[in-house]
């Protein structure tokens, strides 16, 4: 056992005295832009698989970037593109 380690520490030493850098080094951070109006960056997330209700088990939540306002509009499983659109228009 004493071997072992012994021989684990000298190739360990060796190893750390000769390793390759892989990583990149690091660069200055930039404020990211901040919009100029009101929905002009928002996210969309669709929250599914929801316990079924009467009608609905999808929510939509649409959140504006600057004013962090949500909204939530609960739909069916079958939405698609076009029926979002409208979803979003109607309600926000």
């Amino acid at each position: 056992m004493f071997r072992y380690i012994s021989q684990y520490v000298s190739i360990y030493d060796l190893y750390l005295q000769t390793k390759p850098v892989y990583y990149l080094l690091c660069r200055e951070l930039y404020l990211l832009p901040i919009p100029n109006a009101r929905w002009e960056t928002i996210s969309i997330d669709f929250i599914i698989e929801l316990p079924e209700s009467t009608v609905f088990d999808v929510v939509i939540m649409i959140v504006d970037s600057i004013f962090k306002r949500a909204y939530f509009i609960l739909t069916h499983t079958m939405v698609i593109a076009e029926s979002t659109t409208i979803l979003f228009l109607y309600y926000v």
